[in-house]
């Protein structure tokens, strides 16, 4: 099966903040820096409470709570930004370059402008298909993205990676309500 399509910064910034959102690490440093700083402040806010300094202990135990609510909107945006970027600088060469690439039940074998890469299937770790793409992560570290609105025949494709994943005894995971939080 050979497929056909071109990537843009949109979907690069997809598959980032995919990955982003399923790494352990990420997620512990957003929750810790969700809830650090208020704990800071609650602690600042019970201190000047004990010395009788209510106005002072309600706009540290306010920040508190702004923090707490407020800030996983602004953190949410930054990494966007950072994502945008990063993309802009190591993947300029690639945006909006048509991209072949041709699966069989042995490799695949993937082919643009300027390079191509032939990789076995049995070096496929997992295979994620999520609102507008799909991810086919390798053992090697990389992903192929995949954009799902850019391939004329995505159903047939999407058979086929599942059976795919089937016979290679891979997990296939299908996330159509994930979007970045």
């Amino acid at each position: 099966m050979t497929i056909q399509f071109s990537i843009d910064a949109d979907d690069f910034l997809t598959h980032q903040l995919f990955i982003a959102s399923r790494s352990t690490r990420i997620q512990k440093k957003r929750r810790k820096s969700q809830v650090i700083l208020p704990l800071i402040y609650v602690t600042l806010g019970l201190i000047a409470l004990v010395q009788s300094s209510i106005f002072l202990a309600i706009l540290f135990f306010m920040v508190a709570v702004l923090w707490y609510f407020i800030y996983p909107l602004w953190e949410r945006q930054h990494y966007v930004k950072h994502y945008k970027e990063f993309i802009a600088e190591n993947y300029k060469n690639r945006l909006g370059q048509m991209a072949t690439v041709d699966f069989s039940d042995d490799f695949i074998l993937a082919k643009d402008n300027v390079s191509e890469s032939k990789v076995l299937t049995k070096g496929i770790k997992e295979i994620c298909e999520i609102p507008s793409l799909i991810l086919i992560k390798l053992t090697s570290g990389p992903s192929f993205v995949l954009p799902k609105n850019k391939i004329a025949n995505c159903d047939s494709l999407q058979s086929f990676l599942q059976r795919l994943a089937h016979r290679l005894n891979i997990k296939y995971e299908v996330s159509e309500t994930w979007e970045w939080k």
